[in-house]
């Protein structure tokens, strides 16, 4: 089963596996997302702002509530790291830097 994230202001919409988190399937899918850390959590440049489907994503856990807590944003669920959200529905986040790598 797969779930539709989309992502602003790219216009970019993923596919999410129900074992992936959203930084993963973008990978899988082609598309570049700002990363440090490759997806470990340490980073936090994978942070999104969840605009629609809140009720969709995981709850927020202990690494994930720490690297939200460093960026100085509250723990309330609009902030989240794309490589530790799951959804189980769909969801609008907004994250500026995702796009395809230019096809040659």
């Amino acid at each position: 089963m797969t779930h539709r994230v989309a992502i602003r202001p790219s216009g970019a919409e993923l596919e999410v596996r129900g074992d992936e988190d959203v930084f993963t399937a973008a990978r899988r899918l082609g598309y570049r997302w700002p990363t440090v850390c490759g997806g470990k959590g340490t980073c936090r440049t994978c942070f999104v702002e969840v605009d629609e489907g809140a009720e969709n994503c995981s709850p927020v856990g202990p690494l994930e509530r720490e690297g939200i807590q460093a960026l100085r944003r509250p723990v309330d669920g609009r902030t989240r790291l794309a490589c530790q959200l799951r959804v189980a529905g769909p969801v609008t986040v907004t994250k500026r830097g995702v796009r395809r790598p230019v096809q040659e």
